[in-house]
């Protein structure tokens, strides 16, 4: 530093002694070029934070969708039966293995119920089946068992029932 203010005097002998105060460093500006441990560790702290926060919402949006989507799939094999038995006019069986989560029409691919979903079942004689097997036969009349079906996680839970009137497959 010295060195550069004997050469920026010889240049400026002759000019304003304020040019040679200008060049020196400011006390109050010490090296400040750059950001501090400080305010990176901070910033990174609330990086995480909020990185924890978007994470733990999605995982809870997640379940939420795979029990809405479980609880389509499982209404529109119920239709398809019922369907099915009408096309064809004869009875259809359906059936639901509570034990290994497991539902489908009979003679049909099998499919499952993810295992952090539980279902209930309670049937036209308003007893609750929590595990076995349980079968429907649906008639080519229309008419069929009132049966209400409960698929629930942890949060939430949606009801699928048979109206054996209408022979319509309910989700609510």
């Amino acid at each position: 530093m010295k060195r550069l203010n004997s050469i920026l005097r010889l240049i400026f002998k002759n000019s304003n002694p304020r040019i040679l105060e200008s060049s020196k460093p400011s006390p109050y500006f010490k090296n400040e070029s750059g950001f501090t441990l400080l305010e990176l560790i901070i910033v990174l702290l609330l990086s995480l934070l909020i990185l924890g926060l978007v994470t733990v919402y999605f995982a809870n949006l997640l379940s939420s969708v795979k029990l809405q989507a479980t609880a389509r799939e499982f209404s529109a094999t119920l239709r398809q039966a019922r369907d099915l038995a009408k096309i064809h006019g004869e009875q259809q069986g359906w059936s639901v293995n509570l034990d290994s989560k497991e539902y489908g029409i009979e003679g049909r691919q099998v499919k499952k119920i993810p295992s952090h979903l539980e279902l209930k079942i309670v049937d036209s004689t308003g007893e609750e089946v929590r595990s076995g097997q349980y079968r429907l036969i649906f008639d080519p009349n229309w008419s069929m068992d009132s049966v209400q079906f409960q698929l629930s996680n942890k949060k939430k839970a949606i009801r699928i029932e048979l109206d054996p009137l209408l022979g319509a497959v309910v989700t609510r």
